[in-house]
């Protein structure tokens, strides 16, 4: 569907019960943090999802504690989320 990107699904997908990363400023501010920038939308979620593996957590539950966690971080930097 014209204006519907890889986010707004993968949002959507949290929003009725799957668990999955819908990458946003947030999430690239927290990988380019980590000396991850510049990935695609779609490797950044698989590299989230690869890592929620690894952690044994849910996609969809990592995603979320890192977005809290960085845009509180946001907020003590003046809402710059990591230069983005």
């Amino acid at each position: 569907m014209k204006g519907v990107g890889p986010k707004t699904v993968d949002y959507i997908g949290n929003l009725v019960g799957r668990s999955q990363v819908a990458v946003d400023v947030h999430l690239r501010a927290f990988a380019a943090d980590a000396g991850v920038p510049g990935l695609k939308y779609e490797q950044l979620r698989s590299a989230f999802e690869a890592a929620a593996a690894v952690l044994g957590q849910e996609p969809g539950g990592l995603e979320h504690a890192v977005w809290r966690f960085t845009s509180r971080t946001a907020r003590g930097r003046g809402g710059a989320v990591g230069g983005l």
